[in-house]
């Protein structure tokens, strides 16, 4: 069980949704769906080494009450960055679950 004083991060979650107008444009919107705290658990930071260039990559682990929701396709904002979400952990008898996110370059 998540106690209350363990939320001290807010993450908000996106749904990315496509259209196709009339003209036959293709476009994409990113509508909030809602905004949840959570907890950050841990921060895993690596380098990659490919063609002689240095990847930076980084995921983040957040645990949060369980919401239904959550789906893999939404984009998350938290702090001002924008992640995608990597994988899900849903524990229905704790009430939780677990995200871990990565990073969007733009």
């Amino acid at each position: 069980m998540i106690s209350a004083g363990q939320l001290t991060e807010t993450l908000a979650f996106y749904e990315v949704r496509n259209t196709v107008e009339a003209s036959g444009f293709h476009q994409s919107e990113e509508v909030l769906r809602f905004r949840t705290k959570a907890e950050r658990l841990k921060n895993k930071e690596s380098y990659v080494v490919n063609a002689d260039e240095i990847f930076h990559l980084s995921e983040l682990t957040f645990r949060l009450r369980n919401r239904k929701e959550v789906e893999e396709t939404d984009i998350v904002e938290y702090n001002a960055q924008r992640y995608h979400i990597t994988s899900i952990d849903r524990y229905p008898r704790e009430n939780q679950m677990t995200i871990i996110l990565s990073k969007i370059n733009d």
